[in-house]
């Protein structure tokens, strides 16, 4: 089927920052991640900024607390997590562009480099669609490994992920009528896929490559308490 879609990023471009550190802390609050495996974490995420080491292997070494961990145990921590934390900290413009998107009858997908498991809870809390995002792996007992399942769900792994998800539904995407919405040029190949693309708070490497683009706006959108 032939549908109207609207991909939203999620870290920097329907909130600030990123996520990985929230739910870690989080996690580290309700007592599910030591304060050994939070600085191990962070330790990891200062090596991936100063490029010493894979956004797999970051990631890999900051989830290690869900290691041993059931679904069943983390889709609870998903909601308690998205309702009480996430949510809150979401720009308020972006919630509004995704209800807006809802209402002209677009189907809403999250497509995000975080790890999906703490995002799902997404789909029923804002009403969207599905979450695609980095895969965290599990075992035949149901029980997360620690380790990524995959790719990272990021630059060009967007438009693939996307594409295995539509084949699985049995849909394509509509790009006259499809929006796509980032902050950063590793949204640019997913933001390709769709005739409106909005920059959102966009970095200068993703402002340069949208000039040669068509159908490009682009917005600030900021917290309750910024302008």
């Amino acid at each position: 089927m032939e549908k109207s879609y609207a991909l939203f990023d999620f870290d920097g471009t329907l909130r600030k920052g990123d996520s990985i550190i929230t739910v870690c802390r989080y996690a580290h609050k309700k007592g599910l991640c030591s304060t050994g495996q939070l600085l191990r974490g962070a330790w990891y995420g200062v090596l991936y900024g100063l490029k010493l080491c894979s956004a797999e292997r970051s990631k890999t070494e900051a989830m290690q607390w869900i290691k041993g961990r059931l679904r069943s145990e983390m889709d609870a921590f998903s909601i308690d997590f998205c309702l009480n934390k996430l949510i809150p900290e979401m720009f308020p413009a972006g919630l509004k562009a995704i209800q807006d998107e809802k209402a002209r009858g677009a189907s809403v997908l999250l497509i995000t480099a975080s790890p999906a498991f703490y995002l799902n809870a997404m789909e029923s809390l804002l009403g969207v669609e599905s979450v695609i995002g980095t895969r965290m792996n599990l075992d035949n007992q149901d029980r997360y490994t620690g380790e990524i399942c995959g790719d990272n769900c990021k630059g060009f792994q967007k438009p693939l992920r996307l594409a295995e998800y539509l084949a699985a539904m049995g849909d394509s995407l509509v790009f006259e009528s499809s929006a796509a919405y980032g902050d950063s040029a590793s949204d640019l190949p997913m933001m390709q896929l769709c005739q409106s693309k909005v920059g959102v708070n966009a970095k200068r490497k993703l402002k340069k490559a949208l000039v040669t683009e068509e159908g490009v706006s682009n917005v600030r959108w900021r917290g309750k308490n910024q302008r």
